[in-house]
């Protein structure tokens, strides 16, 4: 036999001179190191594969970089450190090893090597040797073989492996004929081995309990994706049992480990089941993890000391059994299989199990508590997340700007008869509380504001009922249209009449939001309708964040001291913020009209009393659905508090903190990222789990303290404080309610309904504001937020009276 190359040169050398196959064996890798940085690189590597982790790449890109890598490394270096070898980790050394003993183990004209996804040697290094060969010798290996070492396939692993070759072939001009082999958890030589380690540890030692651990996939890639993976491990587990002996079947368990993120994953969970193991008396559970063919981060330290921390509380031991790893007999087996492989592939079957057919009529059913979004729904909700992003950022691009607007207008337009109106009712209502006049300023913006809401309590109803009657499409493009033109109205609003009339066609217009938001209920069902709400949320954090900090900056660009003519024809200091507006509503208004498919079908149209959709104030008449007006009450209510808060929140700071308008742009920034990260990151994974009534409820109890913090803060970080609570509570309490109020109205009034859901909302973001005022004039800048944390009461005893969804239902 020749002589081998140096293994720290390329791990496994050649046999001979003439080499038919050559066969890689792949595993995944590990870091190059514990440290931080390391650790970093290869969890960046290794969850950026959109294998892994299959949801959208744009979000998941976002998330990987803002919220895991800067936080995740540092823990999980940890880890590594405590299985790390001093040189290399368990799982790279005994790749090598095995990998030296298989190649020993096989014929001359068949040359096995190894490679890793994510460390050195990598595949490519494998395939640039292969070609090197081919320029260097006559006979090079005509055929590759690649066994990833998964046992069983996943799309996460076996599919990820393949992305890796597809993409390295891609760069290639010389392809060798090549196979890939997806699974070999049915082989004799892993299914006997296993089971000799398994009877090995159950002869030495008295085990009480036996677990067959196998790595974790969500059950959504099972149950949707139809991913093999469940029904291997099962053919895995089942395999072994028959083979084991020295304890009873009913005392040997299949699990899942190593859950990542909140989704549901395949249960039952190792750690969870192990410790009811435990509860129950079990003293001595053995853990066996047929997933991994060699020992690694998953099987030394989650088993061997993780999960033994879990039940040591209970006085019990786990005996965690070693891996395969480089085992002379299953690398003899595995020989034989690579061998059977190159010279006689259709033996193969001769050399694994099968299982009984009537066996697979015991592999339990993996079921899901909450239900993934389809393909048309995805579809749709990106498209109106864009729309109602869009739109709130046009809506709130204006907020930091009404100050300015108020002196602008009282400076150009001082005798305007609504600009008189509105100021003498502010002047009478703060001469009587003894206010400043930057107070009578301020509470101008409000009174913009209230108008806005006003009307969108009065539109709200109207579209979502038309909606109904004639589809969404129509509607969303008549108001998205509606709306850009409010902004050119507001570009060219020289005088104080025209922004008026720009404010009640955007106002009017903005009650669009009711028939995005039926849009949701059209393509969601009641066990995933939390995740397209939570959507809407995410697209009012995040136009709320975008909308004032544009304004903000914007409002530095005035138009009319470059080009001092357009003054002339109504172009205001503020004229960029609403250009910018309305490029965004245009942009807006033809990605509906190309990208948005109806979702309401033509049988599904209903009609509803015209008094109800003409006459706003009926919204107090009961409808006559289960659940319903509960739900809106108590939202109406909670809003009407909450409203309040976000109204004087700005009096409060430049009262007691002196916070100017960019401080004030930056507490409704942090507020925006505080919904997005809990609405995106909680609301639309758990809600269908935890209850959307429960999830509701504990934001309302949130919000309490939140109010309170305010109410008694003198200090910039104890806002803050309060702040948080307060964000976090109403990106619970919105989407939730929101989600209730659908589920419990029929398919038919959708749009009806949530429309009569958001006109109370918007009824109380304008009596919201005007009460908390009067409260903090009239008594203190704390007042409205002590009354508002009692107040909240009576919206919690109000949805804590709530059915479950299920009932209305039935």
């Amino acid at each position: 036999m020749a002589m081998r190359h140096d293994h720290l040169t390329f791990p496994v050398g050649k046999k001979g001179e003439h080499k038919v196959t050559k066969v890689v064996l792949v595993q995944l890798g590990s870091p190059k190191s514990p440290s931080t940085s390391d650790v970093r690189k290869y969890l960046k590597d290794f969850l950026a594969d959109p294998r892994v982790v299959d949801i959208d790449p744009r979000l998941w890109k976002i998330i990987l970089n803002l919220f895991v890598l800067p936080f995740r490394p540092k823990r999980s270096a940890a880890l590594y450190k405590r299985i790390w070898e001093g040189s290399e980790f368990p799982l790279t050394r005994i790749t090598r090893e095995f990998t030296h003993r298989v190649n020993e183990l096989t014929p001359e004209h068949i040359e096995v090597e190894h490679a890793f996804l994510l460390c050195e040697p990598k595949v490519a290094d494998v395939y640039a040797k292969w070609e090197a060969e081919l320029d260097e010798r006559r006979d090079p290996a005509q055929k590759l073989i690649v066994i990833p070492m998964f046992p069983q396939y996943s799309e996460s692993t076996i599919a990820s492996g393949i992305d890796f070759f597809g993409k390295l072939l891609e760069t290639k001009v010389r392809i060798p004929n090549f196979e890939v082999i997806t699974n070999f958890h049915r082989l004799h030589a892993f299914i006997d081995n296993s089971i000799a380690k398994i009877n090995e540890k159950l002869a030495n030692e008295s085990i009480d309990e036996l677990v067959i651990s196998f790595h974790g996939i969500p059950k959504r890639r099972v149950i949707y994706k139809k991913d093999p993976y469940y029904q291997h491990c099962f053919e895995t587990f089942e395999l072994i049992k028959q083979g084991v002996v020295g304890i009873e079947a009913d005392k040997i368990h299949m699990t899942y480990q190593s859950r990542f993120g909140s989704e549901e994953w395949l249960t039952p969970y190792t750690d969870e089941y192990t410790a009811n193991l435990a509860k129950a008396g079990a003293k001595n559970i053995a853990v066996y993890c047929p997933a991994f063919v060699a020992d690694c981060l998953e099987t030394i330290d989650e088993i061997g000391t993780e999960l033994q921390e879990e039940v040591e509380e209970y006085g019990t031991h786990i005996h965690a059994i070693e891996c395969l790893n480089d085992d002379e007999n299953w690398a003899k087996g595995f020989a034989n299989y690579v061998e059977t492989l190159c010279e006689n592939p259709k033996d193969v079957e001769k050399i694994e199990y099968q299982l009984e057919e009537e066996k697979y009529m015991e592999m339990p059913k993996q079921t899901m508590e909450s239900e993934p979004l389809s393909d048309n729904a995805k579809k749709s909700l990106k498209i109106v997340f864009l729309t109602l992003f869009l739109d709130l950022v046009g809506f709130s691009i204006i907020f930091p700007l009404f100050p300015a607007l108020a002196k602008y207008y009282l400076t150009v337009d001082a005798d305007n008869v609504f600009l008189k109106a509105i100021f003498g009712s502010i002047d009478t209502l703060t001469q009587a509380g003894g206010a400043s006049n930057f107070s009578a300023i301020v509470l101008f913006g409000g009174a913009l504001g209230a108008l806005y809401s006003l009307l969108q309590f009065v539109a709200a109803p109207i579209w979502g009922t038309i909606s109904d009657r004639i589809g969404r499409k129509p509607v969303l493009l008549v108001s998205v249209f509606g709306l850009f033109i409010s902004y050119v109205l507001w570009a060219v609003a020289g005088n104080f009449t025209i922004l008026i009339i720009a404010r009640f066609i955007g106002g009017i217009m903005g009650g669009n939001i009711s028939t995005a938001t039926a849009v949701v209920a059209d393509v969601t069902t009641n066990k995933n309708r939390s995740k397209g709400m939570a959507t809407i949320g995410i697209a009012f954090a995040l136009g709320f964040i975008i909308g004032p900090a544009m304004g903000g900056i914007l409002s530095l660009f005035d138009l009319t001291k470059f080009y001092p003519v357009l003054a002339d024809y109504g172009v205001n200091p503020f004229s960029m913020a609403a250009i910018v507006a309305g490029v965004l509503s245009l942009f807006n208004l033809i990605n509906l009209f190309n990208k948005f498919d109806e979702t309401l079908p033509e049988a599904k149209r209903g009609k509803h009393e015209s008094e109800r959709s003409a006459n706003p104030i009926t919204l107090f008449k009961p409808l006559p659905y289960k659940g319903v007006n509960l739900t809106n009450f108590g939202y109406f209510l909670f809003l009407l508090a909450f409203s309040g808060m976000e109204f004087t929140l700005t009096f409060l700071a430049a009262e007691r903190l002196s916070y100017s308008s960019m401080d004030n742009a930056y507490m409704f920034i942090f507020i925006g990222l505080i919904l997005a990260l809990v609405q995106g990151g909680y609301v639309r994974r758990k809600a269908h789990t935890v209850g959307e009534k429960r999830m509701a409820l504990q934001g309302l109890v949130t919000i309490i303290p939140g109010l309170i913090l305010i109410g008694f803060a003198q200090s910039s970080w104890l806002v803050y404080a309060g702040l948080f609570f307060l964000a976090v509570g109403s990106s619970l309490v919105i989407p939730c309610l929101t989600s209730l109020v659908s589920m419990y109205s029929p398919a038919q009034s959708q749009g009806h309904v949530i429309g009569v859901f958001r006109s109370l909302g918007a009824l109380a973001r304008v009596i919201g504001p005007i009460v908390a005022s009067l409260v903090y004039w009239r008594y203190s800048s704390a007042a409205p937020y002590y009354l508002g944390s009692i107040f909240l009461i009576i919206p919690i005893l109000m949805i804590a009276r709530l059915p479950s969804p299920q009932e209305t239902n039935e």
